[in-house]
């Protein structure tokens, strides 16, 4: 019966630890996709002119595709919160946005290249795609 206990014990430890590693690794991708969201929301302020200013960004989930990300990421961005100011951006290996993109409705936001722009006054926001 003490073995048992003992092997019981060293078994919810071990699931403890597990955890724990799970947690901790939980935490780190969730840092490393908001600093990927802040570059990708940077890019977007310096690449895309409208009629309106820029004020919300919003940024979806990061998606690899193909095995171990081999078939590249990309990423959806949503301008003011519009849906018809939604972008598909295709990202390299450091989650800089590298082209791929497309609008759904015509005159609102385009291309303009203004690499002095930053994020003041604008809100970047994680996009759940699942929530529309």
């Amino acid at each position: 019966m003490a073995i048992i206990k003992g092997v019981e014990h060293l078994r919810i430890e071990k699931q403890k630890r597990q955890k724990a590693e799970s947690i901790k690794e939980s935490k780190k991708e969730v840092k490393d996709q908001e600093e990927a969201r802040q570059k990708i929301a940077l890019w977007t302020v310096q690449h895309f002119e409208g009629p309106e200013p820029i004020r919300v960004i919003e940024v979806g989930k990061l998606e690899s595709y193909g095995i171990l990300g081999s078939g590249g990421s990309a990423v959806s961005v949503r301008i003011n919160e519009k849906k018809y100011n939604t972008l598909s951006l295709q990202l390299d290996s450091e989650n800089k946005p590298t082209g791929g993109f497309g609008r759904h409705k015509q005159n609102e936001f385009h291309l303009k290249e203004d690499k002095n722009r930053n994020l003041n006054d604008v809100e970047v926001k994680y996009w759940r795609l699942d929530n529309e």
